[in-house]
Order: C-alpha cells, then sequence, then structure tokens
C-alpha cells in the first residue's frame, strides 16, 4: 500500500504543480482591494432555537457590522477576504465572539450563532468568555468536551481532513499508529467511542471499520465540504449520550447555501471529492449539499496506471436536504454511505515468504450508511421538537485463505456480518424561565442481523469452526432527561437520568448524571461532571455458539451491559484575550466487564478479537485515572499554538482477579502543535503547521520463545499478560496550504504528511520463515497526501 501511494502522489504532483503554475500567473492579475464576500447566518436562543430579532454582529476591528430581522436572520456584505472575529450581542442575553472565521472569494459563509439569555438582569456577570472557541455545541455539557471546526481538521498538522485524526491532537487522547485511526480516550479501548450524526447513533463511519482495531479504520467517510462545527467528548457526558464508555463524538452535518449555488472540486492522494450546494429554486429557502468521493489508488489502478498485487478501492457518499416551511417546522433529509474493497493474493513461492501474512490470501468487502429523515418545531417561544425516524446499516464480507505447508490453500477465516437498525426518536426542549430548562427524549431502535462466522484456532486448518451463524431481530429502547438550572449567571448546575433496556437478554441499565460549572472569577472556570455510563458490546458477541457434547449452546447470550463511573473535575483559565489553560484530573471505573473465568482475558483490553465462543461473565473491573493539560493560544496576529500533556494509569482486573496494566496503559502523551499564517498578495494565505507527538508504547505480554520457535507463531505468556510495553512513539506530522482567492473563485493546495521523520511504528514480535527465529515487527509509514481544491 505504501508503493501505490508514493505512485500516485507522484502523478498527483505533475498535474498539481501545472494547474499550480496556471492558478498563480491568472492571481496576479486580479485586484484584491475587489475580493469580497458575504457573511450570512442566523442568531438563535440556545434553548428555545427561536429566532432573535434586532440582534447587533459585528465583524471585530471593522465597522462592518448588521442587525438581525424579524427571524433572527443577518447579512453582512462586501467583507474583504481574511480571518476575523466575529461579536453577537443582544440586551437580555450573554455576548459572544465567534473566532477564526476564514472568509474566501468562492463561497459565502454562513453561521448559526447561540446566544445564553442572562439569568437575572442586571447582575453583574464574573465572566463573559472572550473567545469562545471550542465551547461545545451542546449546552449542557460541562467538562471533558470541546467542539472542532471543519477547518481545524486540514488546517491543524495530522488531521488529514479527518475529525476522528484530528482529535488525537485533543489532551487525553493516544492512537495505535499511523495507519489506523482509532481513537483511545484515557486508557480505555477504541470500541468504547459512540459516533452520532445529527443526533442518531451511527456505526463506525470508517473507511475499512474494524479492519485493524475494533472501533477503527483508515480515515472516516465524512468528507471536510459537509460538515458543520461538531462535539468532541470524553467521559462524564449529558444524559442525552448512552451506549458508550469513553467519549462522544457528535457530528453535524451544515445546510447548503439556500441563496447561491456554489461547486467544489478537490483531487488528492487520499482521494477525487466532488461537492455541491445551493438552492433548489431562486425563491425557496430549502436546499441541497451533495459530495462525492472515490479513491486515488483505486482509480489509478483501474486505469492500469498502477500494477499491484493488492487491489484497494473505497468510495463514500454524503448528502443534505433542508426544506424549512412558514409554519410546519423545518424538514431535512440527510444520509452517509461508503462502499471499501481490498484484496491480495498470497505468495506460492515459499522460499520468499518473510512473515505470516506472506502466505495468505483475502478479499474484503465493507459497506457503512446512515439515512435519517428528519423535523425540527419551534412551539411558541419555549419549547423546541427535534425528531428523527432513521435507518442504519453495517455489512462485512471478508474471505482469508492461507497455504499449508504443502503449498495447498486452506480456508482460515470466513466473516458474513450484517447488522441494521431502524431508529426513531423525538427530543423535547423546554424553557420554562431563563433558569430553568429541561430536555427529555425517547430512542427506539429496531435491531436486525445476519451473521455467519467461521475461523480456525491457531491458523490449524483442521480446527475450523463456527463461531456465529445467526439471523434474527432484536430491540434497544433508550429514554433520558435532562435539566438545567441556571443558579446565577455564573454557576450553572446539570442533573439528568438516562434509561437503557436491550430486548435480546432483557437487560437494563439506569444511569445518573450530574455536573455544574462555576464562573466563580474574572478568567477563571471550575467544573465538575459524574456519570455513570453503560455500553452493550457488539451483538456477534451474544451470538456465538460453541458445540457441547448433546448440540449447541450460546453461552454468552445473557450478558449484561459494561459499566463505568465517571468522576472529572475542571479548571479553566483565559490568560489572556486569545490564549487559555486547562487542567482536567479524572477518576473512571469501570465493572461488569465481560471476562474470562479464572483467566486475564478482559473486554477492556479489546482490540481485533472477531471469533470468541468461550464462555464469559460480567465479573471484571478496570481503573483509569490521571490528569489532562491543555494549553492554547487561538488564532491572533497570524499565528496559534496547541500544547496538551496527559498522565495517566489505566489496570484491569480479569476473571483471575489479578490487577494488571490493561492493553493501552502508555501512561504519557504529550502533543505540541504550532501553525503560523502569511498573508500575501491579493490576500492569498500561507499556512505552514507542525506538530510533534511523544507517547508511550502500548502493553504486550512477553514471548514464550521456545514454544514460537517450535510453532513458527508467536506463543505469548498470557500468565503474564501486559506486562511489557513496546517502544515509545514519536511522530511529527507537518502541513502547508496556500489559498489564491480570485474573483468568485479560490485555488487551495495542501501538502500533508505523517509521520514525515520516519520513525517506526512498533508491532510487537512476529515469526521470520526466513531467519527461522522471532523479531520485532517495526515498520516505517510515511503518509503523504497532495492535494487541490477548486471552489467556485
Amino acid at each position: 500500500m505504501k508503493k501505490q501511494i508514493f505512485q500516485s502522489i507522484r502523478i498527483i504532483l505533475i498535474a498539481v504543480v501545472l494547474l499550480f503554475e496556471t492558478v498563480l500567473v491568472n492571481a496576479q492579475s486580479t485586484n484584491a482591494s475587489r475580493l469580497t464576500q458575504v457573511i450570512k447566518g442566523r442568531v438563535l436562543d440556545q434553548q428555545t432555537k427561536v429566532g432573535l430579532i434586532g440582534a447587533n454582529v459585528m465583524i471585530c476591528g471593522t465597522a462592518m457590522g448588521a442587525a438581525t430581522d424579524m427571524d433572527g436572520y443577518f447579512r453582512i456584505p462586501k467583507v474583504p477576504v481574511g480571518r476575523y472575529d466575529i461579536k453577537v450581542m443582544y440586551i437580555g442575553y450573554k455576548s459572544r465572539i465567534i473566532p477564526e472565521i476564514l472568509v474566501g472569494s468562492a463561497k459565502e459563509i454562513v453561521q448559526i450563532i447561540e446566544l445564553e439569555e442572562n439569568i437575572i438582569q442586571g447582575e453583574t456577570i464574573v465572566v463573559t468568555p472572550i473567545i469562545e472557541k471550542n465551547k461545545p455545541i451542546n449546552s449542557m455539557t460541562t467538562v471533558s468536551a470541546r467542539s472542532f471546526s471543519v477547518e481545524e481538521t486540514r488546517r491543524y498538522a495530522g488531521g488529514f481532513d479527518d475529525p476522528a485524526r484530528l482529535a488525537s491532537s485533543f489532551a487525553g487522547v493516544t492512537y495505535g499508529n499511523a495507519q489506523d485511526n482509532a481513537i483511545i480516550i484515557r486508557g480505555n479501548a477504541p470500541k468504547g467511542l459512540l459516533w452520532r450524526l445529527e443526533g442518531i447513533e451511527i456505526p463506525n463511519p470508517n473507511h475499512f471499520p474494524d479492519g485493524n482495531v475494533i472501533g477503527g479504520g483508515l480515515f472516516t467517510t465524512f468528507s471536510n465540504q459537509v460538515l458543520a462545527n461538531s462535539d468532541f467528548l470524553t467521559g462524564a457526558f449529558p444524559a442525552e449520550y448512552g451506549n458508550a464508555l469513553s467519549g462522544v463524538f457528535d457530528m453535524k452535518m451544515r445546510n447548503g447555501n439556500s441563496e447561491v449555488r456554489e461547486w467544489t472540486f478537490q483531487v488528492g492522494a487520499m482521494g477525487i471529492d466532488f461537492a455541491t450546494e445551493g438552492p433548489f429554486t431562486k425563491n425557496s429557502n430549502a436546499s441541497y449539499l451533495v459530495n462525492y468521493r472515490y479513491s486515488t489508488i483505486g482509480l489509478l489502478t483501474d486505469l492500469k496506471i498502477i500494477d499491484t498485487d493488492q487491489k484497494l478501492k473505497y468510495q463514500d457518499l454524503s448528502f443534505k436536504l433542508n426544506f424549512p416551511t412558514k409554519s410546519a417546522g423545518t424538514f431535512s433529509l440527510w444520509g452517509i454511505g461508503s462502499i471499501d474493497h481490498i484484496n491480495e493474493i498470497e505468495n506460492t513461492d515459499s522460499t520468499k515468504w518473510e512473515a505470516e501474512w506472506d502466505r495468505l490470501k483475502y478479499n474484503a468487502e465493507f459497506m457503512v450508511g446512515a439515512f435519517g429523515l428528519n423535523h425540527k418545531y419551534v412551539s411558541g417561544n419555549s419549547t423546541f421538537i427535534n425528531s428523527t425516524v432513521a435507518a442504519t446499516a453495517k455489512d462485512m464480507i471478508y474471505v482469508q485463505d492461507r497455504l499449508d505447508d504443502n503449498l495447498m490453500l486452506r480456508k482460515n477465516e470466513f466473516a458474513k456480518s450484517f447488522n441494521g437498525r431502524i431508529i426513531v426518536t423525538s427530543v423535547l426542549n423546554h424553557k420554562f424561565s431563563p433558569r430553568l430548562s429541561n430536555k427529555t427524549g425517547i430512542v427506539w431502535n429496531y435491531l436486525f442481523y445476519d451473521m455467519k462466522l467461521q475461523s480456525t484456532i491457531d491458523d490449524d486448518p483442521e480446527t475450523f469452526q463456527i463461531f456465529v451463524e445467526k439471523n434474527g431481530k432484536s430491540q434497544l429502547l433508550q429514554a433520558f432527561t435532562q435539566t438545567q438550572f441556571n443558579v446565577t449567571n455564573n454557576l450553572k448546575l446539570n442533573a439528568g437520568v438516562r434509561f437503557e433496556y436491550f430486548g435480546l437478554n432483557k437487560n437494563y441499565s439506569i444511569e445518573p448524571r450530574i455536573g455544574f460549572n462555576w464562573n466563580f472569577l474574572p478568567r477563571h472556570i471550575i467544573s465538575f461532571g459524574y456519570g455513570k455510563h453503560s455500553q452493550l458490546e457488539d451483538i456477534r458477541y451474544y451470538l456465538a455458539k460453541r458445540k457441547t457434547a448433546i448440540g449447541y449452546e450460546t453461552p454468552n447470550r445473557n450478558l449484561k451491559f459494561t459499566r463505568a463511573d465517571h468522576f472529572i473535575l475542571g479548571y479553566d483559565f483565559q490568560i489572556t484575550e486569545y490564549t487559555r489553560l486547562k487542567i482536567e484530573p479524572y477518576y473512571q471505573y469501570l465493572y461488569d466487564v465481560p471476562v474470562r473465568k479464572n483467566n486475564q482475558f478482559s473486554f477492556i483490553n479489546l482490540k481485533d478479537e472477531l471469533y470468541l465462543n468461550d464462555q464469559l461473565v460480567n465479573e471484571g473491573t478496570g481503573t483509569n485515572i490521571g490528569i489532562d493539560i491543555t494549553l492554547e493560544k487561538f488564532l491572533s496576529e497570524n499565528y496559534y499554538y496547541l500544547i496538551t500533556a496527559s498522565i495517566f494509569d489505566s489496570k484491569y482486573k480479569g476473571g483471575d482477579g489479578i490487577e494488571r496494566n490493561s492493553r493501552y496503559n502508555r501512561n504519557y502523551v504529550v502533543n505540541a502543535l504550532f501553525g503560523k499564517e502569511f498573508y500575501l498578495k491579493n490576500k492569498n494565505i500561507l499556512g505552514i503547521n507542525g506538530r510533534f507527538t511523544y507517547m508511550g508504547g502500548e502493553r504486550i505480554s512477553p514471548i514464550l520463545y521456545d514454544a514460537s520457535i517450535a510453532e513458527k507463531r508467536v506463543i505469548y505468556d498470557e500468565s503474564r499478560a501486559f506486562e511489557e510495553s513496546l517502544n515509545d512513539s514519536k511522530y511529527l506530522d507537518i502541513t502547508v496550504t496556500y489559498r489564491i482567492n480570485n474573483q468568485n473563485v479560490a485555488h487551495i493546495f495542501a501538502l500533508q504528511v505523517k509521520n514525515m521523520l520516519g520513525s517506526p511504528n512498533d508491532y510487537g514480535y512476529i515469526y521470520n520463515y526466513k531467519e527461522k527465529n522471532l523479531q520485532r515487527n517495526k515498520m516505517v509509514v510515511v503518509l503523504p497526501s497532495i492535494s487541490y481544491k477548486i471552489e467556485f
């Protein structure tokens, strides 16, 4: 795959250079004084989503601004291209400053801005955050959360236009390697993360999902052409979030421009994108937004430009159709979908075998999709109802054959797995007064599945057997209520409870949540959050079967929810107008974790174990304790930085009751990111960003050397599980972008390199067939991506 990427980049680079030369010549003739754009949008009440009439919207440092109309809409024309902060003020509400808005020459800027009502009119507000960058969109979140912008996924080095890879810059987050975007939050397994889109739980939305790590993939199916600002939560989240142990990615899609048709085309090493948006008709507020992407490597392979034994293809589609009405609310139709394919043939010359994968032949196909119809309705001035009917699906077919010692292909793995859901949800928001508001919702999930999983044990073809063979249906019922009480303008309390019921085995969970946020001094905030959380395991583990003397049994059908208590304390200090320090100590206690009786195995360490039919019991526990530190300077004076550090300890007890390090106990991670923007002729922008990451190694078990040599495979001493650790990881990522603003068109060139120094990824040990011994499995993976994008 590495060779394919470099071949793709070479071809793309030649095309990009030719485009760059042509565009740069044309750019010189453009008069910068004529390059302007429109900033428009709407100002809403944070709780009720009612438009606020007469709010003042001003562009900081200029004389430009506008007042909102009777429905809360505003429009500021003829804004010169560049970067701006926007300040919004309204009588009786707290003012807000929205920072780092990039105004280009090709696309109008649309902002939806929500304001929080003052509790006691005339009372002194101890703290009004000067810059509200990264403030969670969800107003009931008090700790361990931040919003992120689509633009940051490219501007921040290592982001690779991927929200999951961007998250690895944040405090408390580690990741496995450069090839996978699995998110490890505060020592939890990647499977503990919940993905939501437009308020709906969706399957793992990655290309090649769960291919290397359960919960990870190559990169997400989300295109940054369609995403709006979204939330990332890492613990003690409010009651509206459930079925998660470690964190939540709450993704939002923006609406298409309802007045002007706009297009985007992008070509790069990671894919070819085309996006379009605009109004359905000139006199309608209804809009569409569509993006399609196809893998560059797949296209070049199809055209025979790349000749390789490994075939890798992927494509995805994202869309949102928005239909406002005069009196019946707003309807929207949205969806995402991806199709992936990868295969590789075996090496039939055994003298050339070096590692196990040389004797494997495999073919894999993945499909992930989510589709929803949403209705938003504002009733009066105090009630907002948000309802959705949606369907999600995840399908995988994986076939792996292995050459035996006689060079005969034998079945080794077979997985045909389909999971689907039909989801009906409705959430009622009601503001009783400026002090008191409530959000209550119910979610009904109709689950259906069709699975057949077969595998050998330790690659012995004589042990090829069925682990799961079942189709059927079940239900998951979820409900929550959460209340926000503002004691004063400076003290906010949140409390809620969540209920979950799993119809397959009639297990349920009741989960209280509570938190507060106190602006106790100017520029100083203390916050606290507690939450009881639970998560279902993948349905395959409940359906696993094994043979007995009288037939087959399903030993794990009655597994309970895995549960966790989160305790988080936060301190936020706004050092200067554009700089903040945030410190969060935390403690997490996990219990009812599935484990094997009298064995070290625990789902806390789950990584790629798809085939399990041993009897499991909910007797495992675990703890994650640590502190996250963030020092951040927002973009001002054309530069910014983000420094994060996390120190943590992750322990677990398996079915044998012995406390050990967990697989994901890396102990520490430090990120240092710095970026600078240079404004060149005609308001063109050159951006340079670098990020250095240093983190401890993943834990592994010691190897049994003699047994491994005898069996020609790596055998670990599981009685000493995770006593050793792999080498520390050191990565340097860079991003260089150049935006050329012309009249009604913009050209963006980008170079992104992950692991620029070529630091090796440490994967543990492999058996080397040539050397007939064990060796460390270290691979140098450098991921470069060159891209060109045009907006018009």
